[in-house]
């Protein structure tokens, strides 16, 4: 049972801490096995490295030649994107990643020396209209479409809240860099140990802990 692998003391109990470290354990097996799958896949000639070109040649080689593809996706946009992210997982620069390196360039969130990257992508993705800021109704837009004349529901009016009362630290209207930074990646939550209360707090009948 899935429970013994988590009572650690086997005093038949489940600890906020336990389940802590659990779910930190099934976050890194997540991220090995991710990595683990797509590695052969990438590394054409075994050479157990993974260039920028062989990645390339792997993901847009078929439609590199297409520059206007049915579907609609800007492809060579989209290279142009992951070349600067596999650039920046790159740490000694020679166009060729490591197993380390390939995983921070597919999980950046996961590594310290890749969160600006994850700020500038995400930053790019909900400006829409190109001052390098998130303004009040980009961030809402990113989360919920207006239907005609209906009223927004409660949760995006508590959205707005949040953005104005604590997102928006300089009351400037809009999010810059670092505002983005502690919005998407907060220095002082811990994800694992959020997810452990939720699951003590609702499983924990007898509000013993």
């Amino acid at each position: 049972m899935i429970v013994d692998k988590i009572d650690t003391d086997k005093d038949g109990f489940v600890t906020e801490g336990e389940l802590k470290a659990w779910i930190k354990k099934a976050q890194k097996k997540y991220v090995y096995d991710s990595v683990e799958r797509q590695w052969q896949e990438f590394d054409m000639n075994q050479d157990g490295f993974i260039s920028w070109d062989e990645y390339r040649n792997v993901t847009y080689g078929t439609y590199l030649d297409d520059p206007d593809p049915d579907d609609g996706f800007n492809y060579k946009q989209m290279m142009v994107r992951d070349e600067r992210r596999f650039k920046m997982a790159d740490k000694d620069g020679d166009l060729t990643a490591t197993k380390e390196e390939f995983t921070a360039f597919l999980h950046p969130e996961e590594y310290d020396y890749m969160k600006d990257i994850v700020v500038q992508e995400t930053m790019e993705d909900i400006d829409k209209n190109g001052d390098s800021f998130i303004d009040l109704e980009e961030y809402i837009g990113d989360m919920y479409s207006h239907d005609g004349d209906a009223d927004e529901p409660e949760w995006v009016k508590t959205e707005r809240e949040q953005f104005v009362e604590f997102r928006d630290k300089n009351r400037d209207g809009k999010m810059d860099k670092e505002e983005t930074k502690d919005w998407i990646l907060p220095s002082d939550y811990d994800h694992a140990e959020a997810e452990a209360r939720h699951l003590v707090y609702e499983s924990d009948q007898n509000k013993v802990g």
